[in-house]
């Protein structure tokens, strides 16, 4: 009898961490891009202790903000949920921040309106809204040309808004996302089937998880670096139709994720692109260090195919990969060290 328990124990604890479902509520319905952290459970673990020490915001502005409302993302949020609708290219991109914690609503609203935030109700609910400029990529002004159009001066500008459900709820994004999600708050409107299944059952197994409805290439233009950009609009990855995964934190750190593909072929052939670059990295352990730490890491590595759908995991024990982190550290601001000046010639 207690052996029939078991599954039903592991259900419910798997449940406790999963997203909010009051959270996932406000999620706009045609939402296909979901990510999310237990912000508390990550704080339970040393790796996700080493993480989230080094996601400290430098923004003078934020560190104001923070001064005058006692507030610390890090100590005062429990869970943080973000959705959007993908619309890169178009005037219809919606997003929104979702965040359950402790909030000083006191505080928080005078601070805003410091900032130039205007207040307003709707609903019953207290909203910030302020404007933002829209990032633009036209090229700055040549500084030896001052008679040259500044793109910034006429850069167009977006409503975005801050609203406070209650003490433990606030909400963040473009100011019609902001307010529909209110409305579904309070109509108790149902989330997007389809997708919060899927949100759910990744949420339940992870701390930090994303679901993407996107194919995969899409998100090239949101790369910081080019070459990475240009890497992932390659044909592999643009036959990848949806992606799912995330990192579970502990003595072991689970990372895990899913791609769906446009054939069986093409998920295949990502499994021999992962499982080739696997095997470089462990033919070059003896002859790089960083190279080996990374070796050892993929020890546990799984890769693999089932009909049109890639799987991946990874298993590292927490102190292996926190101990290649801070190694790689010194290494790479060693690198970034101008090499010393040349000795006068006498």
């Amino acid at each position: 009898m207690k052996l029939r328990l078991i599954p039903v124990i592991l259900a419910v604890q798997a449940a406790a961490f999963a997203a909010d479902p009051s959270l996932l509520r406000m999620v706009m319905p045609d939402a296909k891009v979901i990510a999310g952290i237990q912000v508390a459970q990550t704080k339970n673990s040393l790796f996700g202790q080493f993480v989230l020490s080094h996601m400290q915001v430098d923004d003078a502005g934020f560190q104001k903000f923070a001064a005058q409302t006692g507030f610390d993302p890090l100590r005062d949020v429990s869970e943080i949920l973000i959705a959007s609708n993908w619309q890169s290219s178009s005037p219809e991109s919606k997003w929104l921040v979702m965040a359950r914690g402790t909030f000083n609503l006191t505080k928080i609203g005078h601070a805003a309106e410091a900032h130039g935030a205007q207040p307003s109700n709707f609903q019953g609910v207290d909203l910030y809204s302020y404007s933002a400029p829209v990032k633009s990529t036209a090229a700055k002004p040549d500084a030896a040309n001052p008679d040259a159009p500044n793109p910034d001066a006429t850069k167009p500008t977006v409503e975005n808004g801050i609203a406070f459900l209650d003490a433990s709820t606030a909400l963040l994004g473009d100011l019609s996302s902001v307010k529909a999600a209110i409305g579904r708050w309070k109509g108790n409107v149902p989330a997007n089937d389809a997708l919060i299944a899927k949100v759910r059952d990744v949420s339940a197994k992870n701390d930090f998880w994303f679901v993407t409805l996107v194919p995969v290439s899409e998100f090239a233009g949101a790369m910081p670096d080019a070459n990475l950009g240009g890497a992932m609009k390659g044909n592999l990855l643009a036959g990848i139709s949806q992606a799912s995964g995330g990192v579970r934190f502990g003595d072991t750190v689970s990372i895990s994720a899913e791609a769906i593909a446009r054939s069986d072929k093409d998920a295949q052939a990502l499994v021999d692109v992962v499982k080739f670059v696997a095997g470089m990295v462990q033919l070059n352990r003896d002859n790089n260090p960083t190279a080996g730490q990374v070796a050892t890491l993929l020890d546990t590595l799984d890769c693999k195919a089932a009909g049109n759908v890639t799987t991946i995991s990874l298993a590292i024990p927490e102190t292996q990969l926190e101990q290649m982190l801070a190694n790689m550290r010194p290494q790479s601001r060693q690198t970034r060290k101008r090499p010393p000046a040349p000795a006068p010639v006498n």
